[in-house]
């Protein structure tokens, strides 16, 4: 009988120095980016016979073995859930490989707001909502990914979540502003992007890139106490709506955006006579084009096409030749018309606003080939195929 023991006990300790060494193997192949080897290896282990002091490690791996670490991801939104759950035991269970862990987890954050924006892509913004929501409460630092909730939240009317978001972003005082640096690459003769000022100052002190650039983007503030304010009076609670509007306005009283806002914000508080003087004060200080345009875009680009809208109108009031301007507010009219929350009735009046939107910028700019396509796409709607032939013919 003892020999027996002694036979299972060498048995069992052969076992678990085999699943050290696999480990080890895999730690190694992980590290020196050879993915496939180190999935062969994974795969090979039998998790049954798991060893205790293994299994953190093992479920770090099958983490990192779901999303992918190495080239594109092609993980599913499930199996990318999964992986942070399996991080998440692994470091309950003692791994603390810190590095490799940022490593996966850092992929399968990429990963998910890929799947984000192809669910934008595709009008899901609710599916889209629940992705990145749950990306900002994996860190509820990056004030970015809240931002982007609120938007979603927002724009698919998950007001209670777009608040709690939007109220998050006021109390941190986040502005959205962000500095982009940027550099002319001069073998490829074109401008490309830097994510910190250090890597872009590298570039240009190594010479393979020259004309270093930095652009501060547009404040959000606006837009956000707009949103917020506009919530908690649909929701009858008028005092915090002021108050929060009041408290906005002394904390951000040099803000560019918050300025261009406060007529809105007045008039949704039926406060007459401030949105009147404000309205006027706007009109009377903004004599170039090209501070609504950068207002403009900032709404676009987070899909607020209402205040998009507002602001090229206002810009073309000023100049009407404006292509660019032309073009983003035919472009506004077309987004908002696929909006899942537009009526095919409303839909169809957007793309009409639309196409005299494009049919302008086509005057300002006739061999401009975006502008002439659209116009073909948007003519086919409505059948008017004597427009459509006299567009294809200038391609």
């Amino acid at each position: 009988m003892k020999l027996k023991v002694t036979i299972l006990f060498l048995a069992v300790a052969s076992l678990a120095m085999a699943q050290k060494r696999e480990i080890r193997k895999i730690e190694k192949a992980i590290k020196s980016n050879d993915i496939s080897k180190a999935i062969e290896l994974f795969n090979s282990i039998d998790e049954s016979t798991l060893e205790p002091e293994y299994e953190g490690a093992y479920s770090f791996y099958k983490a990192a073995t779901k999303v992918g670490v190495s080239g594109k991801s092609s993980a599913s939104e499930k199996d990318v859930y999964e992986s942070f759950d399996l991080i998440e035991k692994a470091e309950k269970l003692g791994y603390d490989e810190k590095e490799l862990i940022t490593v996966v987890e850092s992929k399968a954050k990429d990963r998910l707001f890929t799947l984000a924006n192809e669910k934008l892509q595709s009008n899901d913004i609710k599916g889209a909502l629940t992705i990145v929501n749950y990306l900002s409460k994996k860190d509820p630092s990056n004030m970015s990914m809240y931002f982007n909730a609120a938007n979603l939240a927002y724009q698919s009317g998950e007001f209670k979540i777009a608040k709690e978001k939007y109220q998050t972003l006021l109390d941190n005082k986040y502005t959205g502003e962000e500095i982009t640096y940027t550099a002319l690459n001069k073998s490829k003769g074109r401008v490309e992007n830097f994510p910190s000022k250090k890597l872009r100052d590298f570039a240009i002190t190594s010479g393979s890139h020259t004309d270093p650039t930095e652009d501060k983007t547009s404040s959000q503030i606006g837009s956000i106490v707009t949103n917020l304010v506009w919530m908690y009076k649909n929701d009858g609670n008028e005092d915090k709506a002021k108050s929060t509007f009041q408290k906005a306005l002394k904390e951000f009283s040099k803000d560019e955006s918050l300025n261009f806002a406060k007529a809105d914000i007045y008039l949704n508080l039926e406060m007459i006579d401030e949105y009147k003087a404000a309205s006027k004060s706007l009109t009377e200080e903004v004599k170039d084009p090209k501070v609504y345009d950068k207002l403009a875009l900032a709404a676009l680009n987070t899909k607020d096409y209402d205040q998009a809208i507002k602001y090229y109108e206002l810009s073309i009031g000023i100049e009407a030749n404006n292509f660019a301007a032309q073009a983003n507010l035919g472009l506004s009219y077309v987004e908002k018309g696929n909006l899942a929350a537009t009526s095919a009735k409303d839909q169809l009046e957007l793309y009409k606003k639309a196409i005299a939107c494009y049919e302008k910028a086509h005057e300002v700019e006739p061999d401009d080939k975006t502008a002439i396509n659209t116009l073909i796409s948007l003519y086919g709607v409505f059948d008017m195929n004597d427009k459509v032939a006299e567009m294809k013919a200038k391609l």
